[in-house]
């Protein structure tokens, strides 16, 4: 239903007020031309704000975004105040356009720090290990296999080991690159406002609580799982046994663990996001490096769930991998890890996924983390080439699986029906994997959604204006992402509509002039009828055949027997807004390639606007959202969900489950035990505000024996977070893509730079600042006194200046400036520094070496990693060498030194600490390390390689590293370091004291 823009909610108001704080700041009044905001980007901003707005309640007390405003629902989540790692990743897209209209980055790092606080299961600072166990994980041995299964009702699954896991190839390189293997992703499911009352068990400070859902095979919904904790001490669930033995069986009770799940897409969406950062202006290497770590660690989600080679199993004989051979250079579905709690919790787990889903796909990160101009590369050693195989794979992918018409089919698998059963025969294969055309789930079918098409394939749409762009249109893989993205748009305009309705029959199936259904094809006529304000997109794909076995791009033909028959036209804003962005890249990348729009280009460009356009007139003043019709309400009270024979426990909001309302299970289905309802599971849903009107509507209109809503099924209208971001960022992204690359609506000076940095040099100061939008040059400003008067000292076309006309011992302050040829910005925040002589070092044949992975300088612990270098021509006994790591101690507290590892040999290496009296600029205390005789010589041109260092107060507060003097957290590759000096018997050798 189309709602009026004549009467708005209160909320709608204060969220224009909001709106109006925030544009104010945009527009320069003077003389000079004034900036008219263009249609998008003020309806960006006015969805920024009432995303924002307190008000309309998308996030909660901790600043974590709620799935969606509203509670009683289910789909992925089970309750609308559950919140994703997907809407983690979307709030990153948000701050990061939000950061290039407006030059404020600052709340895209909030965003960053609140995920890694809250989803992101690490120590973020707060000393609580959120992993405490994983340093015991066995690469040689990372899991224990159990089988998937078909039906929830053939669960447990017995924890077999019919088949020996594979090796981990990635462990030791990023033990490596980051001093521990402690998973950098974001587990998938967080209980916000702990409603299924679970509580934190590892950090009791967070009301929000991990918890998890779906972990029994293909045919388990929403409507058919048992919400559970993930940190699992067996205080809930079965006695004794907690809930893991409805997952799996083991030959003696289970012990309580934790254990995290992220989901792949999620994770890579904030990589994404994070790439046009940087691309868009911004520069704090802190937040883009910790992007970095987390697409290290998504590598995990290439790899098959027991390690087992690709390919192996087509004939039901899996084989171990010993290294890469595991890896299918896919994003799966997800990673999963976990390991023991209490005193005989020495061990811990990991496992990959088996299956590999198109629209989990991310060409985008794919590129950013392996291509140079792309800027992401991690740290670890094979990082940047797995990613450079991936993106090829990745696209290889599509291609594979788009059909006759233009859509991307489901996948393939590695473990067919999740067991490394044999193929069929005649299946088509990608690398050895089997089609599939619905990985993972089957209720309802994964990939029938189009909003797996919206989602996955506007990322290859970004890939071909990025190639495109950046000059490269005869590679490969650019005439790959141009083919999957050329036909997928060609295809879905065909049945996308803005201001008319397309004509369908009572089973959802698009019908022609003559009232026949359209089975798929090209250019099918869709008939519609005027419909002003309203916007049609497609809801489903069905699929029939299969693809051609691949063998490469040269060999592809296209697909003839692959076919999509599209269904179910759809008001989704959410997919609308990936919709549109699709469009917008595709129109964009047409002009970037051609220096103009293509006829293609040119009509996603219009139905862009078009859809642009007619989706605001569905704004109520909270969101943009329209009426949903929800017929799957009813199994909010059919019994479905399966508990073995026996399996009693208790449940967090203080039920015991299954409880004694239950039927018995169906036996054809493979078990044993009773059903029980969503809500004999979660009685606390009766206490929902709406839940007496779907309670009404379903004794009123649900028929039991049609199964038919007779007077209608329920409506609801969701504000669900990630779909305003979804709208929200397609308004933006046309501003961005199409509105300013054809010239702004009318010119526009800059805004005012952001996040200046100054760092003092000999007689010089070294200047940089966030790249502004817009700007053809910055005017660097100096003054002696804080507040000036300011000094004109350069101007330059590059947001970094070195003053080298300064002298040492005076403190200078800057502002800069931004112009061009409208007119000139405000000047910057202040920033000042005091230029200072540089002391020589001491230079000498033993040099040192570091680099360091902690890229947050105010956690509790700081991790610096160091190795030494012999340059000379005889060799050093090592118990004669000692080194000084300099630092801030924040606080007068007792110390531990840890050695995470080293080459040599970890109890080879001692520490211990001395305070400095008095205190040196940066430092306060300095860590001395010194080695055992064990340690041996180190013997001409050799190195004692990697000391993994790690060092913590014993009441695990804070330190802050920012300004200590031997820490330097873009030394992330070991560089020779003069400031950790080398003394060998007493005499400074090597580097400089502070």
């Amino acid at each position: 239903m189309k709602l009026s823009l004549c009467k708005k909610p209160i909320s709608f108001i204060m969220s224009s007020i909001l709106f109006l704080s925030l544009v104010s700041g945009l527009i320069t009044v003077g003389p000079q031309t004034v900036k008219a905001a263009s249609a998008e980007e003020t309806r960006f901003l006015q969805l920024y704000a009432q995303l924002k707005d307190p008000v309309n309640g998308y996030f909660s007390a901790e600043g974590i975004p709620y799935h969606a405003v509203e509670t009683l629902m289910s789909e992925a989540p089970d309750y609308g105040h559950m919140t994703t790692s997907e809407a983690y990743s979307y709030w990153m897209w948000l701050e990061v356009l939000y950061g290039y209209h407006t030059g404020d980055w600052g709340n895209l790092e909030e965003a960053w720090d609140n995920m890694e606080k809250y989803i992101i299961p690490v120590n973020e600072g707060d000393g609580v290990q959120e992993q405490p166990t994983m340093s015991f994980y066995n690469p040689n041995s990372p899991a224990t296999y159990a089988s998937e299964y078909a039906q929830p009702d053939q669960y447990p699954s017995l924890l077999s080991g019919k088949y020996t896991a594979g090796k981990d190839p990635l462990d030791a390189e990023l033990k490596a690159a980051y001093g521990n293997n402690q998973t950098y992703l974001m587990h998938w499911l967080v209980d916000v406002d702990n409603w299924y009352g679970f509580g934190n068990l590892l950090n009791p400070s967070h009301t929000a609580a991990y918890v998890n859902t779906f972990q029994r095979g293909e045919q388990e919904s929403v409507w058919e799982a048992v919400p559970h904790p993930s940190q699992d001490n067996k205080a809930f669930g079965k006695t004794n046994e907690g809930f893991m033995s409805l997952f799996t069986k083991e030959s003696s009770v289970p012990s309580a663990q934790w254990r995290y799940t992220n989901a792949t897409d999620a994770d890579a969406r904030a990589v994404q996001a994070m790439y046009w950062a940087k691309e868009l202006g911004y520069n704090n290497t802190v937040y883009l490096n910790k992007a970095k770590k987390m697409g290290d660690y998504l590598r995990y989600g290439m790899y098959d769930k027991y390690f087992q080679k690709v390919g192996s199993a087509a004939d039901g004989t899996p084989e171990a991998g010993t290294g890469k051979d595991s890896n299918q250079y896919l994003l799966a579905w997800y990673t999963a890890w976990g390991g023991g709690l209490g005193s005989t919790g020495n061990w811990a787990w990991r496992i990959g996924a088996s299956h590999a889903h198109q629209g989990y796909q991310n060409v985008v990160a794919a590129y950013a983390l392996s291509d140079p101009d792309g800027g992401l590369v991690p740290s670890s050693a094979t990082a940047g080439q797995d990613w450079s195989n991936s993106l090829k794979r990745q696209l290889e992918f599509y291609t594979w699986l788009q059909s006759a018409e233009g859509a991307i089919a489901g996948g393939a698998t590695n473990s067919y029906d999740g067991a490394y059963k044999a193929y069929p025969a005649g299946t088509s294969t990608f690398y050895g994997m089997a089609y599939d055309d619905a990985p993972v789930y089957h209720d309802p079918p994964s990939n029938n959604w189009f909003g797996m098409q919206a989602w996955s394939v506007e990322r290859v749409a970004e890939l071909y204006y990025i190639l495109a762009s950046s000059g490269d249109t005869s590679s490969e893989n650019f005439q790959m992402a141009k083919q999957v993205i050329e036909n997928w748009v060609d295809w879905s305009s065909d049945y996308a509509f803005a201001g008319s309705r397309p004509v369908t029959d009572a089973e959802g199936y698009y019908l022609d002039s003559a009232g026949n259904r359209i089975l798929g094809g090209d250019n099918p006529q869709v008939a519609t009828v005027a419909a002003p304000g309203e916007f049609w997109i497609p809801g489903n794909v069905e699929w029939t055949g299969q693809p051609d076995t691949w063998t490469s791009f040269a060999g592809s033909d296209g697909n003839s027997n692959l076919k999509a028959v599209t269904k179910n036209p759809s008001q989704d804003t959410g997919v609308l807004g990936s919709y549109i962005k699709a469009l917008t890249f595709f129109a964009a990348g047409t002009q970037a390639e051609h220096g103009s729009y293509t006829a293609l280009g040119g009509q996603a460009q219009q139905l862009a606007k078009s859809l642009l356009d007619t989706a605001w007139g569905y704004n109520d003043g909270v969101g943009i959202a329209t009426t949903e019709s929800r017929g799957d309400y009813f199994r909010y009270f059919t019994k479905e969900v399966y508990f073995p024979s026996g399996w009693t426990g208790t449940f967090g909001q203080g039920n015991t489950i299954p409880g004694s309302a239950t039927v018995p299970s169906d036996p054809a289905k493979g078990g044993s035990g009773v059903y029980a309802s969503y809500t004999d599971i979660r009685p606390d849903i009766v206490n929902d505000p709406d839940w007496q009107y779907l309670l009404d509507k379903y004794n009123t209109s649900y028929n039991t024996v049609t199964k038919q809503w007779d007077n209608g099924a329920p409506e609801f209208t969701y504000h669900r977070f990630w779909s305003q971001v979804d709208m929200a960022t397609a308004y933006a992204e046309y501003d961005r893509l199409i509105n300013k690359s054809n010239g702004p609506v009318e010119p526009a000076a800059p805004k005012a730079p952001s996040k200046p940095n100054a760092a003092a040099g000999d007689n010089s100061a070294l200047l940089s600042w966030n790249k502004v939008n817009g700007a053809d040059s910055y005017t660097v400003k100096r003054a002696v006194t804080s507040g000036g008067p300011y000094t004109n000292v350069a101007s330059v076309t590059q947001a970094t200046y070195s003053d080298n006309t300064v002298v040492n011992g005076t403190t200078y302050y800057y502002v800069i400036s931004a112009s061009n040829s409208v007119g000139t910005s405000p000047d910057s925040p202040e920033v000042s520094v005091k230029p200072a002589a540089v002391p020589i070092p001491t230079v000498g044949d033993l040099v040192v070496q570091y680099k360091t992975s902690d890229m947050n300088p105010g956690d509790s612990q700081f991790r610096p990693q160091l190795r030494i270098v012999n340059n000379g021509t005889t060799s050093v006994a090592l118990k004669d060498v000692k080194l000084r790591y300099y630092y801030t101690i924040d606080g007068e507290k007792d110390q531990q030194f840890n050695v995470d590892y080293a080459t040599l040999g970890g109890s080879n290496v001692l520490g211990s600490f001395v305070k400095l009296t008095p205190a040196a600029t940066g430092a306060d205390y300095y860590v001395e390390i010194s080695f055992t005789a064990g340690a041996g010589s180190l013997a001409p041109g050799a190195n004692t390689g990697e000391i993994q260092l790690r060092i913590n107060k014993t009441d695990w507060s804070n330190y802050n590293e920012a300004g200590d003097y031997s820490y330097d957290p873009s030394k992330t590759s070991f560089t020779d370091w003069e400031r950790v000096p080398l003394y060998l018997n007493g005499t400074l050798a090597w580097g400089l004291e502070p």
